[in-house]
């Protein structure tokens, strides 16, 4: 997986059925309209996410087929992402950004995710019902806005608990816990600069 030469298109090689010597032409995606910001694959290679440098959205394509399966919104102001990723069973998917906020959405029930409030009211206009429409996250938890960072999920503590750990630049390890009913919260929080003090070297 790798950005195509097309603005907001990435292009998919089948590393597995390469043989030596030769060469296959990759598949395209036309993702998004604008540069492409952030890009991640899950464990079994059946699904890629992407999210445009204007980071409001993050689209989700099968692999094999190469269709958009949904759409999901982290917000409505622009962003910096720095992180995509996939749970291990693919089941849900977290991001990071210089919002300093950390998202979390189902991908294998979407049902989970939040919709507008707008979303029953009925048929509105093409401007507003690209948001009523949307996707939004599950759960969320803040991190510090000023500090970039990366998030990945954890083990699973119980079936219905799922964990998600951001690790900060300056030092800060978070770790959420949130259920399919979308209640998020802390279970740890370290410094790890903190850890080991000058003066003991």
């Amino acid at each position: 997986l790798f950005p195509g030469h097309k603005c907001g298109s990435l292009q998919l090689v089948d590393l597995c059925n390469a043989k030596p010597g030769s060469s296959s032409a990759p598949f395209t995606i036309n993702a998004h309209q604008s540069e492409l910001g952030c890009l991640a694959v899950n464990q079994q290679g059946t699904l890629v996410a992407s999210a445009s440098r204007k980071g409001t959205l993050i689209r989700l394509f099968d692999t094999q087929t190469r269709e958009q399966l949904v759409e999901l919104r982290r917000g409505t102001d622009p962003a910096t992402l720095y992180c995509i990723n996939f749970s291990h069973d693919s089941s849900f998917l977290c991001s990071s950004s210089d919002k300093g906020t950390v998202h979390i959405f189902a991908l294998k029930d979407t049902k989970l995710n939040r919709r507008s409030a707008l979303a029953r009211v009925g048929k509105v206009g093409p401007m507003i019902g690209q948001y009523v429409d949307s996707q939004w996250s599950l759960a969320s938890f803040t991190v510090p806005a000023e500090s970039a960072c990366i998030c990945a999920f954890g083990k699973n503590t119980s079936k219905n608990v799922n964990s998600v750990i951001a690790v900060c630049v300056d030092g800060t390890f978070h770790k959420y816990v949130f259920t399919p009913e979308g209640n998020c919260n802390r279970e740890a929080f370290d410094v790890y600069l903190d850890i080991c003090d000058d003066d003991i070297f």
